[in-house]
């Protein structure tokens, strides 16, 4: 597999944080019984399958960063959307920073990473590009969850970013 570079990596975080903040804003528009209800098939509510997002998000910046994180000692907690969102916006602002900070040699290194238990050594572009498809891979199911509960992610396609930062205007 080829590496993504510093470049690349900095278009898939753009990309993660537009995506996240339309299914917070749509989340937002929740009440308390769909946002916390069981209908996840993989985390259980809309609530819990955020908050799993988060803490991989999180998880794997810092171990990217070189902190030492353990995801057993996460909390069990389940947060509530400010805190969702207001962590998501410092997980976005800190993962902004370090991608301008790192070097492309940096990104080639290999860390060390626990992941079930077990010692894994990975690049740390590799790390950081975990950090934000496993988030798009659980937007695709948040997208059928809330529109089962009345809630309908907008499309999340990023040529429609792509279009909208180029002055262009989507047409649908």
């Amino acid at each position: 597999m080829e590496n993504l570079n510093k470049s690349a990596l900095l278009v898939l975080h753009k990309y993660n944080s537009y995506a996240n903040n339309l299914v917070l804003q749509t989340a937002a528009e929740m009440d308390e019984t769909a946002f916390t209800g069981q209908s996840s098939p993989s985390h259980g509510s809309v609530q819990a399958l955020l908050t799993h997002m988060l803490t991989t998000e999180f998880f794997f910046l810092a171990r990217s960063e070189g902190k030492p994180v353990n995801p057993k000692s996460a909390p069990d907690k389940t947060l509530s959307l400010p805190e969702i969102t207001a962590a998501f916006n410092q997980i976005a602002d800190e993962r902004l920073k370090y991608l301008n900070w790192v070097s492309e040699e940096k990104l080639l290194e290999i860390i060390d990473i626990p992941i079930g238990g077990q010692p894994f050594k990975l690049a740390r572009w590799q790390l950081l590009t975990q950090s934000l498809l496993h988030s798009a891979h659980h937007r695709g199911e948040l997208s059928i969850v809330m529109t089962g509960l009345g809630h309908p992610l907008p499309t999340l396609d990023a040529i429609i970013e792509f279009i909208h930062e180029s002055g262009q205007n989507w047409p649908w």
